[in-house]
């Protein structure tokens, strides 16, 4: 049995003049996240540079997150997960959320007399979003009946053995618009490989594009801590007609529970199920048969 569960699921240095004027244009880009208010331990800028295909040998971060976890050494111990995740929630490879029961159905499995602890490869999944609330790591502690579980405290970064460390930086500033990648062999930051596609949403919208939209959407939730504005892009993704979109949503609406949400979860999901997804149509099965 192996170790690993894959789910198919700094300071600034000194810089010139010239970077220091990009830099704060793309700081200025993400005031919105300002919006968002957290308890999260955050503080701080972290500017990344983006690979240079012309000059450097690249690899997208999606490769190098998924090459990097390959190299991770084995524990038998150990069962490791490899996700994309904000402090609220996680995520599978089609940037589906995933709730903490279907993570413990996946894992009981792989659980034997051998593995005595699970660790959660995901960001922030060790920390609680706010005092009245747990980690990811200890809900999914709750479900499998406090099976050890331990999650990352911050971003996560992988380095290409497969040694992890984090992050806890306000605001995350890429010096390029372009899809980010890494020189081959360089850190990676997991949230941004997924969250890169922010710098795009407004290009989304106008072009219509629903599916990066969506991506966008947890870009939002993954990387900018921001929920209120991954809510915002999901569901404008929804009304393209993007069944993960308007799943996401309705999942951020059943858990925030504000008035009206119960109504616009519904309406969510019969939309997703319409169109043929069926974990849309499972949860409103779920739902109906809740409120009868």
């Amino acid at each position: 049995m192996t170790s690993k569960l894959k789910n198919h699921l700094r300071t600034l240095p000194h810089i010139s003049l010239k970077t220091l004027l990009l830099t704060l244009l793309l700081v200025v880009s993400y005031d919105v996240v300002a919006e968002c208010k957290s308890d999260l331990p955050l503080k701080g800028i972290v500017s990344i540079k983006n690979c240079d295909s012309k000059t450097q040998d690249c690899i997208s971060a999606n490769k190098a997150t998924y090459s990097y976890f390959e190299a991770m050494k084995d524990d038998p111990t150990v069962l490791t997960i490899l996700l994309q995740a904000s402090p609220w929630r996680l995520y599978d490879q089609d940037m589906r959320i995933i709730n903490i029961d279907e993570i413990a159905e996946m894992v009981k499995p792989s659980i034997s007399k051998e593995v005595k602890q699970i660790v959660l490869i995901a960001s922030w999944s060790g920390v609680a979003p706010s005092h009245n609330e747990k980690s990811l790591a200890q809900k999914l502690s709750k479900v499998l009946n406090n099976f050890p579980v331990t999650g990352m405290d911050g971003f996560l970064w992988l380095n290409k053995n497969g040694v992890a460390h984090t992050s806890r930086q306000a605001f995350t500033v890429t010096q390029s618009k372009n899809p980010y990648s890494v020189v081959n062999g360089t850190d990676v930051m997991v949230s941004l490989a997924a969250g890169w596609p922010i710098n795009f949403e407004d290009d989304y919208v106008k072009q219509q594009d629903a599916e990066r939209l969506m991506r966008a959407g947890a870009g939002w939730d993954i990387l900018a801590l921001c929920p209120e504005r991954a809510l915002k892009a999901y569901e404008t993704a929804a009304k393209l007609t993007n069944p993960i979109a308007a799943y996401n949503a309705a999942i951020m609406r059943l858990d925030r529970n504000n008035k009206g949400d119960l109504n616009a979860t519904t309406e969510l999901l019969l939309q997703a199920a319409r169109l043929g997804d069926k974990k849309s149509q499972e949860k409103l099965n779920q739902l109906t048969k809740s409120s009868n």
